[in-house]
């Protein structure tokens, strides 16, 4: 994709009072800055720049201030009427950053960067899932639910490596997108680019718009923690700075709803928040002032519970899921190279016959299923035991790794 800098204000697509208010927030930030620390800070040609600083200067909200040197750039500050009407500003919206991009161009941004037009492969995502043991049924259910862009339903006991198979969704897609410092509907900024989320490729293309940041396709996962509040705009009143909500800063990548049921509501609410969006691709959203926007609803949009699905949703909503995916319990020729492939994680080493004491002792004694977090946690908790006791270089023994099954499990 092409993005290249405006040369003009009216590429931007910007207008001059949002622009206005920028260069005073950040002057009153700095006290003083060069048009050079400017353009930077604005991620805007000096062009666009200039113009504007030599306007507020009429308005006599801006004035030059000079060192008297001739090797030091001029630089601008406010004056009184300028440091005035910057705090006024800065109490409605304390935004300060490079400049946003519009709305409408955002809009087409994730439609031209969606992933509807790319189709993946079984070799693209064995790839992805390299570092998984993962049966080839499961891939054969996978791949075609990650290609119909539907909602999917991962649902499964507590330890079958749900929330550990959706960290990889991201990695089948590895072409970046670009990410927009902030959006503006109409004067208002949302900073949309969050660095918990969104992280940049390294690169530097001196021709690209600087408002836009290359990045890796996101992933954004929040498990119990979800509030409702967080798929809406917020104001905090704090830093007087509005705040994306969460699928919006997934937008063109993944949005996992972890412990679906977990959470502080009911899983109806939430189902009913995303109806239209889930079926309309765009989500429609409000700003505290009563202003209405849609945006397109574009990822993939993963639930995750080990709750029985019917006790969290109605046939109804499930149906709009399209594609639910179970995870059970490991065949012993899978959960073997998941030992295995823990105990060189571990770097420790262990005879065939304590692979057999761990699935004819330890678990069918304790009634407990194959499940792919047992050999990961435990053989984890038996490397501790040998670090602390100075048995580092041994075998691992049935006894320790006896202790270590005890020390994981409740019963």
């Amino acid at each position: 994709m092409y993005l290249p800098k405006p040369k003009k204000l009216a590429e931007t697509g910007l207008t001059k009072e949002l622009l206005f208010r920028l260069i005073l927030r950040h002057l009153q930030e700095e006290a003083s800055l060069s048009l050079p620390a400017l353009v930077d800070r604005l991620c805007l040609r000096g062009s666009i720049v200039e113009p504007l600083l030599q306007e507020l200067k009429t308005l006599q909200l801006v004035e030059v201030r000079t060192s008297g040197r001739m090797d030091e750039a001029i630089r601008f500050a406010l004056t009184q009427k300028g440091q005035y009407e910057a705090q006024v500003l800065n109490e409605r919206d304390g935004y300060i950053g490079p400049a946003p991009i519009p709305l409408v161009d955002y809009n087409r941004l994730v439609q031209a960067q969606s992933l509807g037009e790319h189709s993946i492969r079984r070799e693209q995502l064995e790839l992805a899932l390299a570092d998984m043991v993962i049966s080839p049924e499961l891939v054969n259910v996978l791949g075609p639910a990650l290609n119909s862009r539907r909602p999917l339903l991962i649902y499964g006991h507590a330890g079958t490596g749900k929330s550990f198979l959706c960290h990889r969704f991201n990695k089948v897609f590895d072409e970046h997108i670009y990410v927009p410092h902030a959006i503006a509907v109409q004067n208002t900024i949302i900073p949309l680019f969050d660095p918990i989320y969104h992280w940049r490729v390294v690169g530097n293309d001196d021709d690209l718009d600087a408002r836009y940041i290359p990045c890796h396709r996101p992933l954004v996962m929040v498990g119990g923690e979800l509030k409702l509040d967080m798929l809406e705009v917020h104001f905090d009143r704090q830093s007087r700075q509005y705040s994306a909500p969460l699928q919006m800063k997934a937008n063109n990548g993944v949005l996992l709803i972890d412990d679906l049921g977990r959470q502080g509501f009911s899983a109806d609410e939430l189902f009913n928040r995303w109806i239209v969006p889930m079926e309309e691709r765009r989500d429609f959203l409000s700003l505290p002032n009563g202003l209405h926007f849609d945006i397109p609803f574009e990822q993939i949009l993963v639930f995750s519970t080990n709750l029985d699905p019917e006790s969290i949703a109605d046939e109804a909503f499930l149906r709009r899921l399209g594609y639910k995916l179970q995870l059970q319990a490991m065949p012993e020729e899978l959960y073997r190279k998941v030992w295995n492939m823990n105990l060189e994680k571990y770097q420790l080493s262990a005879t065939e016959a304590l692979f057999r004491f761990m699935v004819d002792k330890l678990h069918k004694g304790s009634n407990k299923p194959m499940i792919a977090c047992y050999p990961r946690d435990i053989l984890g908790i038996a490397r501790d035991i040998m670090h602390f006791n100075g048995q580092a270089d041994e075998l691992l023994t049935e006894d320790i790794l006896t202790k270590a099954w005890h020390m994981y499990c409740v019963h």
